[in-house]
């Protein structure tokens, strides 16, 4: 099947600049000789958590081994993306939160992530480390491309699906959702207390039937692991089939939907590169996911993507931990993160304020801020969802992790007030965390063949000269 479409002289050329990182396996055996224990200590005096994260340890700002040509590459075009985001940020910087007695950052001291929180984290780190080295073959030659689960015809046959599906964006039709019930008789609940089951259920932001899992329909190896995790469990859920961002040819393929980055988009010292088709995809799946609360008045869900561990004593502990929420005024509860910094408060035994966070791989959203999200067309102006939440959260205004925020934030929308839009809490320790592996089935955690960039996507068809249908995956 052909690739995707041809790259012109200088579009080639930005991309050979920036290298096509790796994600950081180049580093592996570097990162994986480092005792794991300093890795986390690193946490205390002032320094990113970062290292706490299986996230930051494959991002593309891992440094590529000393003297590659990657690490010439990375150096020029980090250099030259770096001068070009602080002319953006100089002209784009807006007032802080602080002008309306927003905290700038996290409380000083910064407050350490609970125990129970880091040993949970060491242990995906620690597993995530060594499946890597038992499968580094497959790693570095990219074997990941395509699902194992899938021939050649199958992918073809559902990419052409999924570009279908591309432009009956943003609804939710019926042959978007598939409903699979896996937990018991009558309505599924995970707060038990109150009298009024219904009335508990909205005081506490109980999803109860309103579980959705995002899938990839051409990952079905992580679609299979989702329903184990969700059968073992006892949990109901709608599988949505995700956005699918390799089906995003041409840049007029999101004008035509109305979709688009934050003006001057590229990145931030933390990820440095431009917004992929793959971040663009999961952007997409999950305000699907928010337009279809707000047509249907559904106050409270649980979004999931089909990477997820559930841990053990899922449903009651959610319950539990939304209970515990209860007196607080949120709008989003992480049930999943990567903490890039110390909390900001803690509330309960289970529940905090949390600071910078990254992964989206387990929410509970209340209806308050899908109608404020939707409201305000954020799909016209957004960056990498994980991000994009911390900074809709008010966090970051310190420019300690991501040193973009206050070019961003002119572009934002926030409450009447000035406030953020989201008000965030977070379970901890969390209830759900990626499986080991499923990183590499990833599109927005590793790059691949098919992964490009939004800026060097041609215009149009017409200027992408007389090809085929470019379909397929790698």
């Amino acid at each position: 099947s052909p690739g995707p479409p041809p790259l012109t002289p200088p579009m080639a050329e930005r991309r050979l600049s920036r290298g096509l990182p790796c994600r950081g396996l180049c580093v592996l055996a570097v990162v994986a000789s480092l005792p794991l224990a300093s890795r986390l200590e690193g946490a205390r005096g002032g320094r990113p958590l970062s290292e706490l994260s299986a996230c930051h340890l494959w991002s593309p700002t891992s440094a590529p081994l000393p003297g590659s040509r990657r690490a010439r590459d990375v150096a020029v075009c980090s250099s030259a993306a770096r001068a070009r985001r602080r002319d953006v940020s100089r002209a784009g910087a807006a007032p802080g939160l602080s002008t309306l007695g927003f905290r700038a950052g996290p409380p000083d001291p910064p407050m350490e992530l609970d125990v129970p929180t880091v040993e949970l984290h060491r242990k995906y780190h620690e597993a995530t480390i060594q499946y890597t080295m038992e499968n580094m073959e497959w790693a570095q030659s990219k074997g990941y491309q395509l699902d194992a689960g899938l021939s050649t015809q199958e992918t073809e046959h559902l990419w052409r699906a999924q570009r279908e599906r591309l432009f009956r964006w943003p609804r939710l039709h019926d042959q978007d959702v598939h409903v699979v019930a896996l937990g018991g008789p009558g309505p599924q609940r995970f707060c038990r207390g109150g009298a009024s089951p219904e009335d508990d259920a909205r005081a506490c932001g109980d999803p109860g039937d309103h579980v959705f899992v995002i899938s990839l329909a051409r990952r079905p190896t992580r679609l299979k692991h989702a329903l184990h995790q969700l059968h073992a469990q006892g949990v109901s859920a709608t599988i949505v089939d995700a956005v699918d961002g390799d089906t995003v040819l041409y840049q007029e393929d999101l004008e035509r939907v109305g979709v688009a980055p934050l003006p001057g988009y590229m990145g931030h010292k933390n990820h440095d590169i431009l917004l992929t088709t793959g971040e663009v995809g999961c952007f997409m799946s999950h305000f699907t996911i928010w337009q279809h609360m707000v047509e249907n008045n559904i106050q409270s869900v649980l979004i999931l993507e089909d990477d997820f561990d559930l841990q053990e004593g899922f449903s009651e502990r959610l319950g539990q931990y939304l209970e515990e929420a209860k007196g607080e005024d949120w709008n989003i509860l992480f049930v999943g993160r990567s903490p890039m910094e110390g909390d900001w408060r803690r509330i309960s035994e289970h529940i905090v304020e949390p600071g910078y966070t990254l992964w989206t791989v387990g929410y509970v959203m209340r209806l308050d801020a899908a109608q404020r999200l939707v409201d305000a067309a954020v799909q016209r102006s957004f960056a990498p969802l994980d991000d994009f939440f911390s900074v809709l959260m008010g966090r970051g205004q310190d420019a300690a992790y991501n040193d973009q925020v206050h070019g961003w934030w002119p572009y934002l929308p926030t409450r009447e007030d000035g406030m953020p839009l989201l008000r965030p809490l977070a379970a901890t320790p969390p209830l759900v965390m990626p499986y080991v592996g499923s990183m590499f089935l990833s599109d927005t955690a590793m790059l691949r063949k098919k992964t490009r960039y939004i800026e060097d996507l041609p215009l149009t068809s017409s200027s992408d000269g007389p090809r085929g249908v470019a379909a397929g995956a790698g």
